[in-house]
């Protein structure tokens, strides 16, 4: 039959080769190639130490933005919304001062247009120059009297002039 049987004269014969695969795999084994493997993992070990490192620090990041958020919270945002409200006070009393100079202006250009009116209606007339003209005559002894009389036509100043 096909049946081969090992005997111990084939298996003589097969023990240089097996001597060769054994030394073969002992270069293998103890060879430069563990040395490598051995460097492999001591820069694999050195970046995992510098990965928990960056790691830790991260952590002390998130720690540090959560104290600072609790903070946040507790203190600044209520600080905030004080000095908000208080602007916002600010702003409608500005409003309201506007609002009030406005007014103001309006009734001031509402005067000087009464006066430009009386100043036009009566300014130039007859009747004001004889009556100043009488007062002054009346007190013509009088030096000290006399500029206090003399009547001329004033430069209306409106206020728009000197503010805008």
């Amino acid at each position: 039959s096909g049946d081969t049987k090992a005997t111990p004269s084939t298996e003589v014969a097969d023990l240089p080769h097996l001597r060769s695969l054994c030394a073969d795999l002992s270069k293998i084994i103890n060879g430069p190639a563990p040395q490598k493997v051995n460097e492999k993992l001591d820069n694999i070990e050195k970046s995992l130490d510098g990965t928990l490192t960056r790691l830790d620090e991260f952590q002390a990041f998130v720690s540090s933005m959560k104290a600072n958020r609790k903070e946040a919270e507790e203190k600044l945002i209520p600080q905030l919304l004080s000095r908000v409200e208080h602007v916002e006070n600010v702003f409608a009393q500005i409003d309201k001062l506007e609002a009030f100079v406005k007014l103001i202006e309006d009734s001031a250009s509402e005067v000087e247009n009464r006066v430009r009116q009386v100043d036009n209606a009566f300014g130039e007339s007859k009747l004001m120059k004889n009556f100043f003209g009488s007062l002054m005559r009346a007190n013509a002894g009088k030096e000290d009297n006399k500029s206090a009389f003399d009547w001329k036509k004033d430069v209306v100043v409106r206020h728009k002039d000197y503010i805008e």
